[in-house]
């Protein structure tokens, strides 16, 4: 969609859900790595291995949307809802374990 002035508008990321195991297999160009260090002030080693830092959040998240196709700016993921989540655990089988777990106590 063009603006009045020409330009081309891109859809604005309002959500980027990281899964907690894959978001330690991280892809990357010099070129991203550039943009982290010149925003950041830090290395994208450095932000990971910094326990005490959240913006490694960020900086995850703004690499899974340029990966996903949105080449968002540094600056709009201030307004980015960044929603964390954990495929290691299966809701399936908890619920299927909570559930034998309870048939076998009360002998159904």
């Amino acid at each position: 969609m063009a603006e009045a002035n020409g330009s081309m508008t891109t859809p604005q990321v309002r959500e980027i859900e990281l899964d907690l195991v894959e978001s330690m297999s991280q892809r990357f160009t010099p070129r991203e790595l550039r943009m982290i260090k010149e925003n950041t002030g830090r290395s994208l080693s450095e932000i990971l291995a910094d326990d005490t830092s959240d913006e490694r959040f960020t900086v995850i998240a703004w690499l899974k949307a340029r990966r996903d196709g949105h080449d968002i700016d540094w600056a709009d993921m201030d307004d980015v809802i960044i929603s964390l989540t954990n495929s290691a655990v299966d809701p399936t089988t908890v619920l299927r374990d909570a559930i034998s777990q309870s048939s076998a106590a009360t002998g159904a």
